[in-house]
């Protein structure tokens, strides 16, 4: 009888082993505790160097557009390294360079060179506001294309948002 149960068991968990999907293969693209360490660090870097950028040299942009544009674009660099750090190196390039993401890949890193060298290079104020209205610009629509639904996605989830605040507010 205890033969019978033991073999029973052993053909069960070898069954269990070979189902496609298993535990191994579900929890092999969760990041490990190092890659989210470094993630959040990213993340909380270049999200501070974003509010520092909008915080204190949006409004002396027409005085000092250069500065702006150095801490805005040091922090898209840290969010993206952030993912980076996440997802691994290659698979985030594999990510970002896929056929559906390649424009707004371009369009975004394209407007954070141009930024950086408008502003260190050039040293143009002119420039350094455009191309910093650009990085921005490009910074919205490249986390729209990342929102669930693209931008009707997101539509969605700003009216249904504005609909509860001024229901709450009783508007």
């Amino acid at each position: 009888m205890y033969f019978l149960f033991v073999s029973r068991c052993s053909s069960v968990s070898k069954g269990v082993r070979d189902i496609p999907g298993n535990f191994q293969s579900a929890t092999s693209s969760v990041p490990s505790g190092k890659a989210l360490l470094y993630f959040g660090l990213f993340l909380a870097s270049g999200i501070f160097f974003v509010f520092i950028a909008f915080t204190m040299f949006l409004p002396v942009m027409v005085i000092m557009p250069q500065k702006f544009a150095i801490c805005f674009t040091l922090g898209c660099g840290f969010i993206i390294g952030s993912f980076f750090a996440l997802r691994g190196p290659k698979n985030q390039l594999a990510h970002m360079s896929s056929k559906e993401r390649l424009p707004f890949t371009l369009g975004f890193i394209g407007s954070m060179v141009g930024t950086i060298y408008v502003s260190m290079v050039l040293h143009s104020y002119i420039l350094s506001v455009l191309f910093s209205v650009l990085q921005v610009l490009a910074l919205a629509y490249y986390a729209i294309s990342y929102f669930p639904g693209g931008s009707a996605g997101l539509k969605f989830l700003t009216s249904a948002l504005t609909s509860s605040i001024t229901s709450c507010f009783g508007r």
